[in-house]
């Protein structure tokens, strides 16, 4: 049997020989292998000069990406919030339309010089590269690649404001106007278009507190009117029509008087076409921010003014 199983073996290694294959077979064999080999160096030659530059493309593109969502959490998402919608310290720069508003450029300017009345610091030394990155995170934040600026006419929106609508006879704006409500110079910071337009036509349903209007009597007589910007235990402030501030001790307060501020106009709709109320919008949109200094004047009776 082992002789037997020897012989057999013998016989097949000389048949898979290159010696026992006849011409014709022999020739085919090596096509056979020639075109293995030309497919095989095809495949490696397309990989290495298209998926190779694709793949790296895809990483630095990756790379990019991530770069500039770090750049973002490091830098601005202390104050603004990862989601950069704002905080105690910081406004929400992902829907507030004044940023999203401002083109490419300002918002670089912004975060190379930063906005120092308002706490935020300059980041000029990261440069130009990295600015960008935090730039693209931003913008995706807001969910568009583009600046996308507000419908409507700005300027005749500022007239409305102070004219026919008569904004200003409640609201200031940049100074300018009364200060019986808000005042709307920073409103659209922390606001988007779509918010401001239904506070101006909804305001009953926008949740936002009254701010109690005051008459505040001194012991010495002195009669002062305006809304209520703070009180506590020891002192109550007022701020007039005017912008002045009065802060008063309440031992020095003989009376005060309460009654609920100014209510929003619920007729805008009537009085005013969709086109003016869009171009009111635009208005308030496109402010760019002057803080003021809010002082205190100490109230005085009416024998010392």
């Amino acid at each position: 049997m082992h002789l037997d199983l020897h012989a057999r073996s013998s016989r097949a290694n000389r048949l898979a020989s290159p010696e026992a294959l006849t011409p014709g077979a022999r020739s085919l064999r090596d096509g056979r292998v020639l075109l293995q080999l030309k497919i095989a160096f095809l495949s490696l030659f397309v990989a290495a000069t298209v998926f190779t530059p694709f793949a790296a493309a895809q990483d630095a593109s990756s790379r990019r990406k991530g770069h500039g969502h770090e750049l973002f959490e490091t830098t601005c998402a202390v104050c603004h919030g990862l989601d950069g919608a704002g905080g105690e310290h910081a406004p929400n720069i992902a829907r507030a339309s004044r940023a999203r508003s401002l083109p490419d450029g300002k918002l670089m300017q912004i975060i190379r010089e930063g906005i120092l009345d308002k706490g935020m610091p300059a980041f000029n030394n990261l440069g130009d590269e990295k600015i960008r990155a935090i730039l693209r995170e931003l913008r995706k934040l807001q969910g568009r690649s583009a600046t996308r600026m507000e419908s409507g006419r700005p300027s005749n929106g500022k007239e409305l404001f102070f004219g026919k609508a008569g904004c200003a006879d409640c609201h200031a704006m940049n100074g300018q106007g009364r200060f019986v409500s808000t005042d709307l110079t920073d409103y659209a910071y922390t606001h988007d278009s779509d918010e401001i337009q239904d506070a101006i036509l909804r305001p009953q349903g926008q949740g936002i507190p009254a701010v109690a209007s005051l008459v505040v009597t001194t012991n010495s007589g002195g009669e002062f009117r305006g809304l209520a910007r703070n009180e506590n235990n020891s002192s109550v402030q007022i701020q007039d029509r005017e912008g002045r501030f009065f802060l008063f001790a309440k031992s020095d307060v003989r009376s005060i008087e309460r009654s609920a501020g100014p209510a929003m106009p619920e007729d805008y709709q009537q009085r005013l076409m969709a086109a003016e109320i869009t171009d009111i919008v635009s208005y308030i949109v496109h402010q760019t921010s002057r803080p003021g200094i809010a002082g205190s004047q100490v109230a005085k009776g009416p024998k010392e003014q």
